[in-house]
């Protein structure tokens, strides 16, 4: 039970804030749109900032537009900090990020309670003329004591993300770093299966150098890397060539195709795999949004050969800013039939009141490893 526990609590901890794909509803096909990384998450940009308090927020709308400029104006609720340092960071653009939650996990037997702090992270940006450094650094969550093998101090922090990328024109942009693979749609939940069991959870970084190309209906991302970010900085062994693309045609404003594949090398701790996927997204209203994606896990078969991975997540705006979503899960262990399966039905409801803070209300059901169990969360998410 203590090792069932420990799986379950580490599979619900938060990450960053990362892009949202509810919101094509809103018609933003792009994560640029709201965020300095060309593939989505993280510190919003001032438009994006000012976005979320005019757009998404309960009470956030107001009876006349931004005037000129308002995307860069440092004062107001939407500004770092809520506007107390002014213009004084000149060009510099940061973010303070605070999750402090509330766990129930319930498993065969009994059930543990968790009162914690998620996450702690200060985000930075700086753009000019073309180039942007981007940088974060936090405290990493009391779960991960053990990581790829090494034990953490009870106090560890990190830099989950830290890169730099030069965007000569509109069309391309390079980017060399710390960063997560393009892949797939970046749900905001990271333990989602899509995210979880394709190495895209919140430690699955890589050192690598990416290619983005855009034109008007087109993205394409292309990225190459020597490995795991945490395996080349501590786990030699760990270390394998990785490479990732990612093509998204956007069929209008609010629909969206997305193809994506991942290849891993075989390192001493495990074999070669990778994975390859496709995704579509529809909004039908500017209230619902619908994103379905399925993934084949590819492995030797020595190591179990393929398994699939299917992720559907519906989402309700009933009133303005209040999000109701519903997301059933469901992935292969093997690709023989009667193969076991692990199954989740998610339900959650995320409340936007106020500009940059917000509650999450979820609940998990997952069955796995032959046994029944339940998470339940409530998040408090302040963003300043």
């Amino acid at each position: 039970m203590r090792t069932l526990f420990s799986l379950l609590a580490i599979t619900v901890l938060a990450t960053t804030a990362w892009a949202e794909p509810t919101f094509l509803a809103k018609q933003y096909t792009r994560c640029t749109a709201c965020h300095y990384s060309p593939t989505g998450g993280g510190l919003l940009t001032p438009y994006g900032r000012l976005l979320s308090h005019r757009e998404l927020a309960t009470t956030g709308a107001t009876g006349e537009a931004p005037a000129a400029g308002a995307a860069d104006d440092p004062h107001g609720e939407q500004a770092f900090l809520y506007g107390a340092l002014g213009d004084t960071l000149g060009p510099v653009q940061l973010g303070l990020e605070l999750r402090p939650s509330q766990l129930r996990i319930g498993f065969p037997g009994g059930h543990q309670d968790l009162n914690l702090l998620m996450n702690l992270d200060l985000s930075g940006a700086v753009q000019k003329h073309g180039w942007t450094a981007y940088g974060t650094v936090g405290r990493e969550p009391p779960h991960s004591a053990v990581r790829d093998g090494r034990t953490l101090p009870d106090s560890a922090f990190i830099s989950y993300e830290h890169w730099i990328s030069y965007q000569p024109d509109e069309r391309f942009q390079l980017r060399v770093g710390r960063f997560l693979p393009a892949y797939g749609v970046r749900f905001a939940d990271h333990t989602t299966y899509t995210r979880r069991y394709l190495d895209l959870d919140r430690n699955d970084q890589v050192y690598g150098l990416e290619v983005s190309h855009t034109t008007g209906f087109s993205l394409v991302q292309v990225m190459v890397s020597p490995g795991k970010a945490e395996a080349i900085l501590h786990d030699r062994s760990r270390r394998g060539f990785s490479t990732a693309g990612r093509w998204q045609l956007d069929l209008s404003p609010r629909a969206t195709i997305v193809g994506s594949g991942f290849y891993r090398h075989s390192t001493d701790a495990g074999p070669r795999s990778g994975a390859v996927g496709g995704a579509f997204g529809f909004a039908p209203t500017s209230r619902v949004s619908i994103w379905t994606e399925a993934d084949a896990d590819l492995e030797t078969k020595a190591a179990g050969g393929r398994s699939w991975v299917v992720v559907n997540e519906a989402s309700v705006e009933v009133y303005r800013g209040i999000w109701l979503k519903f997301s059933p899960q469901l992935r292969t262990a093997g690709a023989a039939p009667g193969s076991s399966k692990v199954r989740r039905f998610a339900f959650a409801a995320d409340l936007l009141p106020r500009t940059h803070w917000n509650v999450n209300l979820a609940y998990y059901l997952d069955h796995s490893f032959n046994a029944t169990t339940s998470t339940r969360v409530v998040q408090l998410h302040l963003f300043m």
